[in-house]
């Protein structure tokens, strides 16, 4: 069996929706889900079988005013310039959060109703699971939904969630709770224990506790390979490059592609040192040096992805290697990393 862990980042879980796009494009079927936070949401939606309304949700949903946040700030979160007369009326935000003494969730929890998760989830056949924390004794508990009662998917997935910058609640049997990434941020661990064989776990870099894998050799991680802004950015164009990155992020792993920040097809390390075969050692000492690398394939690929940001390449295709040099030697510099790629040749 293969499952599927989610970690936490607030608005950065919309990268995982994209991450289990690629794995079905990739016919890997996924018969689990755990989460924390907003990994926990997400799961329980994909457990559910309701990945395109989850697609839908993070493509159309307003995720500013699900936190309760004003037309002003969403306007200055979404705007490339600094408006002062749009900064000012924010403030009014955070007057209304400190006398508060938090975020709101009411607006968080109508949204999760709204989505009546629950039915879908107790029908489907794949296994959901969560970890949150009991913040009076600091218990962690993980809960399947064969633990969950019927109406309370929704506490379970707040408690999952609370942030230290929510308004502090009682949710489940009259206690609060915390977050789960405050002691397990990815719960692979929860899956492993229920007898996977391999876990893909979705790593969004964000604040959290990361438990040792009971079993390494199971564990496949996913990172972003560009940064995801940050856990409360409500920007809607980040969010939509959030879900791009994490498609091509987690086809360039299970298709074994090439490259850091670009997917090249994968080669050989001899198909890269043919490549630079007409490079001097002086040219190709200074390149290692400024590159800081040994490794002629990995040169290779950090020079061209060096241009490819330079020249605004697109981060979301999968590209041949020669028909980059080739379309690099087109343009017109003959200088620095430039000139270097324009010696690479694959003809004898």
């Amino acid at each position: 069996m293969i499952g599927l862990a989610l970690g936490g980042g607030g608005v950065r879980g919309s990268y995982q929706v994209g991450v289990y796009m690629a794995l079905k494009k990739s016919h890997i079927k996924i018969a689990g889900f755990t989460g924390s936070s907003i990994g926990a949401f997400n799961a329980a939606m994909l457990a559910s079988g309701r990945e395109k309304e989850l697609l839908n949700f993070w493509r159309t949903t307003e995720i500013g005013k699900v936190f309760g946040f004003s037309d002003e700030l969403i306007k200055l979160a979404n705007s490339d310039k600094f408006d002062w007369k749009i900064i000012k009326a924010s403030y009014n935000d955070i007057i209304k959060f400190i006398k508060n003494k938090g975020i709101s969730t009411d607006n968080l929890k109508k949204t999760v109703d709204q989505l009546k998760i629950e039915d879908s989830l107790f029908k489907s056949n794949k296994d959901f699971g969560l970890v949150t924390v009991r913040v009076k004794d600091f218990k962690p508990m993980y809960v399947f939904k064969e633990d969950i009662k019927r109406g309370k998917l929704t506490d379970y997935l707040m408690a999952s969630c609370y942030l230290p910058i929510f308004k502090l609640e009682k949710i489940i049997d009259d206690n609060y709770y915390l977050d789960g990434g405050f002691y397990d941020y990815a719960p692979a661990n929860a899956l492993i224990d229920r007898g996977y064989d391999k876990v893909y776990v979705v790593d969004l870099e964000a604040i959290g506790y990361r438990r040792k894998y009971k079993d390494k050799d199971k564990i496949i991680v996913i990172k972003p390979s560009r940064k995801l802004g940050s856990i409360i950015n409500i920007n809607e164009k980040r969010v939509r490059e959030n879900i791009l990155m994490g498609y091509y992020d987690t086809l360039k792993i299970v298709k074994n592609y090439d490259g850091y920040k670009y997917i090249f097809k994968h080669k050989s390390n001899n198909y890269y040192r043919f490549l630079l075969r007409k490079v001097s050692k002086k040219k190709l000492k200074e390149m290692h040096k400024l590159f800081r690398t040994t490794n002629e394939k990995k040169l290779v690929l950090k020079a061209l992805e060096y241009i490819m940001t330079k020249e605004n390449f697109s981060y979301y295709d999968v590209y041949s290697p020669l028909k980059v040099i080739k379309k690099i030697k087109k343009i017109d510099k003959r200088y620095g990393v430039y000139s270097f790629v324009a010696k690479l040749q694959f003809v004898i």
